[in-house]
Formats: C-alpha cells, structure tokens, sequence
C-alpha cells in the first residue's frame, strides 16, 4: 500500500492546483560523514507564508525489493536536522543543515521530507484546512536521499555464480557493465543498479564460460567520478 501512495503522488501532483505543489528542495541528493555535514535548502513555491516540518526516516534493504521507510528515534539516527520546523515565507527560502550525530560501519540511507504543518498556536499559515492537507500529501515528493559513510570506507565486490555481492562498506552505484571474453573483446550489457553493503543482486544475463565481468560504478561520496573494476566468477 505504501509504495501505491508513493507511486500515485507524482499523478496527485499534476491534479492538483498549482498553488498546492508549495515546495521545493535543492540537492535531492547529497552525503554526510562524520566529519563534514551537509545542507540543504528549501523553496518557497507559494505567495503566502507557512510552516514547514523535516521529518527523518531510515531506509532499509535500500535499492532491494523489501526496501521500507521506517521512523527512527533521535538517539538512533546518525544524523540530525537543524532545524527541523520553520516558518517560511512565501517565495522565500530556508538552509537547513544535516549534521553528523554517530560513525556507522556500513553505509547507511536516510530520507528526509519536508512537509507543510500546523504552526506553534494550531493555525495553518496556508489556506485552510483542506488545502494544506493537499499541500502536505504533495510535498512528501520532495524527499531528499541522504547516503552517510564510513570514515574508512572500502569497494569489495563478489561474483559468485550469476550473483553479484556487496561484500564491502560503501554503495555501488553501478552504471554500466560489458563482458569480456579471454580474448580482450569486450560486449557492454544493460545494467544500471544500486548495491548497498551485503546486498545481493542477481544478473540480468548469464555470463559465457572463461568471460570476466566488467563493471563501470559510482560512489555516493566520490562526486560523479567513475570507477572501473573487473571481476571472474567463483563457484
């Protein structure tokens, strides 16, 4: 049922007003560790003022069939938001800044939303009470993905079979691959997938005997820079 109501927003979105898509955020991406924060800033897409609330939530089995969404306690959570409500003026905007709290062994995903809510006396600063719930069900698009890494983090991957396994601590974004036969020739494959630490994913293809697997990836803390690595299937 979840991931209907996610699937439906993006449609609720082009039904609505235009007035009620009241937010927008800038990155949609971005990575903390425990050195370095980041930001993120949050625009006004409304003449009229409102309150705004960042609510945090951890991602898991991310970029896997049983990913979820879940709450998480402030005690638990590796990262922190500041601040996490705010008035925001209409066609103004707001730097909101994610801050190391803990160190994680693995990489981990969170999502924070920003969503319009009550102000401090019970009053909606946005219409009345029905458009600010239409308001809230459409700024929930707005989601950014925050990936936070270890300090010492490593690149391990395994081909066992037609299985392709995450071994080490970071995320692979995987952007491409080919396979590579004895002779050097090498045939590029569709594959475009993220595998988080101890994820596992099963190849769309099947390798030919004595062919190698190339992979072309990304990491969330290395920018848009590609990374090359070749793999031979182990039993």
């Amino acid at each position: 049922m979840k991931k209907l109501l996610f699937c439906l927003l993006p449609l609720s979105a082009l039904l609505a007003p235009p007035a009620q898509a009241n937010l927008s955020i800038h990155p949609m991406r971005a990575t903390v560790d425990a050195k370095h924060g980041t930001k993120i800033r949050v625009y006004s897409q409304s003449t009229q003022p409102q309150y705004v609330q960042a609510r945090l939530l951890r991602i898991t089995n991310p970029a896997q069939v049983g990913e979820e969404e879940i709450e998480v306690e402030a005690a638990d959570a590796a990262i922190a938001i500041t601040p996490g409500k705010f008035a925001l003026s209409g066609g103004g905007n707001r730097l909101i800044r994610v801050i190391p709290l803990q160190t994680v062994e693995k990489e981990v995903a969170y999502r924070i939303y920003f969503e319009g809510v009550k102000g401090p006396d019970g009053t909606i600063l946005e219409g009345d009470e029905q458009a600010a719930q239409a308001n809230v069900g459409v700024s929930l698009v707005w989601g950014a993905l925050v990936n936070v890494v270890p300090t010492k983090g490593s690149v391990d991957l395994q081909l066992q079979g037609n299985t392709l396994r995450n071994t080490g601590t970071l995320r692979v974004g995987i952007t491409g691959a080919a396979e590579c036969k004895p002779g050097g020739v090498c045939t590029p494959l569709e594959l475009s997938r993220s595998l988080y630490p101890d994820a596992a994913l099963t190849l769309p293809f099947q390798l030919q005997p004595g062919s190698t697997l190339q992979l072309q990836y990304r990491l969330s803390n290395d920018s848009y820079r590609d990374h090359v690595t070749t793999l031979a299937p182990s039993a």
